[in-house]
């Protein structure tokens, strides 16, 4: 059972707050004015895992896994239920940083070419750690100013409890990973085999796996994806 927040209490806690994110008159995403960040989640059907598993618990859980297996995210310091919003929340500290996605349109060349192939190098982490991270693309992996590599937006993801991804998880990754026509562009902007030949050499495969796996990302770039 989350602990519970009334209307009156989180409206003192966002005084002065700046709206990040919303959808439509509902409250998505807020930045507090000690920069404390505020995200606030619905659930959307009558019947729906959130009732068993609310998407804050889930937050706060991969948060902590996570960074027990050495992956930069955030830093959860609370989350609680809104029971006279119908809402849950999680409460964390921002990141600083910007996305991958704004820093490659903000560069290009050697820059942009080393840090996908820095980002194929932490995709091969997070596949060795047992992550399977289905909201993996360029708008939820941040570029830290020491130039580190961190996952945002975490709430949808699986952990293998021992051992890595399998070759089937791996592609369906790659599938996550270029669902994005603006991603895609600039994949290959750096050129298609700049990230998976970078993700290859971190890893330990057999001629045929390496194969398989660069063949079905490739196959991933040019498959039809979001706007």
């Amino acid at each position: 059972m989350l602990p519970k927040l009334s209307n009156r209490e989180f409206e003192a806690l966002t005084q002065g707050a700046r709206i990040l994110e919303q959808d439509g008159p509902d409250l998505k995403v807020l930045r507090l004015p000690d920069a404390r960040i505020l995200k606030l989640f619905r659930r959307k059907r009558l019947l729906s895992s959130q009732l068993w598993a609310p998407h804050a618990l889930r937050f706060d859980r991969n948060a902590k896994t996570l960074l027990k297996r050495g992956i930069p995210t955030l830093s959860v310091e609370q989350i609680f239920a809104l029971p006279e919003m119908q809402r849950q929340a999680v409460l964390y500290h921002e990141l600083p940083g910007i996305t991958l996605r704004q820093w490659l349109r903000e560069h290009q060349g050697d820059e942009a070419r080393a840090l996908i192939e820095q980002f194929g190098r932490f995709v091969a982490k997070l596949h060795a750690e047992g992550v399977l991270f289905r909201s993996l693309h360029f708008g939820n992996v941040l570029v830290t100013p020491d130039h580190d590599l961190a996952l945002i937006d975490i709430v949808d993801m699986s952990f293998r409890r021992s051992g890595s991804l399998s070759t089937q998880e791996r592609i369906r990754n790659f599938a996550h990973i270029g669902r994005y026509t603006e991603d895609r562009k600039l994949f290959t902007q750096t050129g298609e085999q700049t990230f998976i030949e970078a993700y290859l050499a971190a890893c330990h495969f057999s001629p045929k796996t390496r194969s398989t796996l660069k063949n079905a990302f490739l196959e991933s770039l040019h498959a039809k994806t979001k706007r």
